[in-house]
């Protein structure tokens, strides 16, 4: 019966590995046959179930890479692929029961602990930052933050690792206004600055240096940088996605000892997540 069984697994494994290197051949063939001016510089496809966790905001504690999906965390090496920790149920019930919390969305990694923005997806009444611990990847403390500012939900929250704010906009779609709180005092609110521009569907940040780089699911799926000090915006590069796909979030990460922006987006068929390498624009980098 044992061998029936080890047979039965292997069988299934060999299939599972055909299916997962079918979408794999598919989902690259897509994105070779669609790249007009794509700017990206390297990628990895992650494809089937792993694609799912890898499917909302990503960030870095410099030596592995953490992703959320809709309900989960999960911790992997830098190859994006290989699962260190995951918390696959990263909602409580307190959230979802008194809050409606339901997605989970843009990750920062600041001083041991992931930041996360929590929402009440089309309700829009809790705008929430999660603060999960880096080694388990358990929610430590949440707060909730003022709806009446935070319009639209809260797709993506980024901290600067060099003062301790955090940062989000005022709406999810259209933002006008970028907002700090203060991490080391229970997210007090310590300014708003009003953008420049509108920089249309955030979907996750990171800062560089001294500059805000926020990853967007606009036309063209671009990447902008934001002073957090007076609101000006430029635009860095358009990612120029496959149609129907979905730009996700963002980190900023070191290769070969230079810095490198990680951008995640999902493939227009939706079973396969790629997380694209993108040269960081000289005049950014200091020295």
């Amino acid at each position: 019966m044992n061998g029936q069984i080890t047979k039965v697994n292997r069988i299934l494994s060999s299939v599972f590995a055909f299916v997962l290197a079918i979408l794999s051949t598919v989902t690259l063939w897509i994105d070779m046959l669609s790249e007009p001016q794509r700017c990206d510089t390297a990628k990895t496809n992650i494809v089937g179930v792993g694609a799912y966790f890898c499917s909302q905001g990503m960030t870095t504690d410099g030596e592995s890479l953490f992703f959320s999906s809709k309900s989960t965390l999960v911790q992997t090496e830098m190859n994006g692929k290989t699962v260190l920790n995951a918390n696959y149920f990263a909602i409580p019930k307190e959230l979802s029961e008194k809050y409606s919390i339901k997605h989970i969305g843009g990750l920062s990694y600041y001083n041991g602990y992931i930041y996360a923005g929590l929402e009440d997806s089309k309700k829009w009444n809790y705008p929430i930052v999660g603060v999960y611990d880096a080694k388990t990847l358990e929610l430590s403390e949440f707060y909730v933050l003022d709806s009446e500012k935070i319009t639209r939900g809260l797709p993506w929250v980024c901290v600067n690792p060099e003062n301790g704010l955090l940062y989000c906009c005022d709406h999810s779609k259209e933002p006008t206004k970028l907002f700090a709180f203060d991490t080391a005092d229970h997210m007090r609110p310590i300014r708003e600055v009003q953008l420049s521009e509108t920089v249309r569907s955030i979907q996750g940040a990171e800062f560089f240096e001294s500059t805000l780089l926020v990853a967007t699911n606009d036309g063209t799926q671009a990447i902008y940088n934001i002073n957090p000090e007076n609101g000006a915006v430029s635009k860095l590069f358009d990612r120029n996605l496959t149609k129907f796909s979905e730009g996700e979030g963002m980190t900023v990460a070191k290769k070969d000892g230079k810095p490198v922006i990680l951008a995640m987006d999902m493939g227009p068929l939706f079973v396969n997540a790629f997380v694209r390498e993108y040269e960081i624009p000289g005049d950014l980098q200091k020295g």
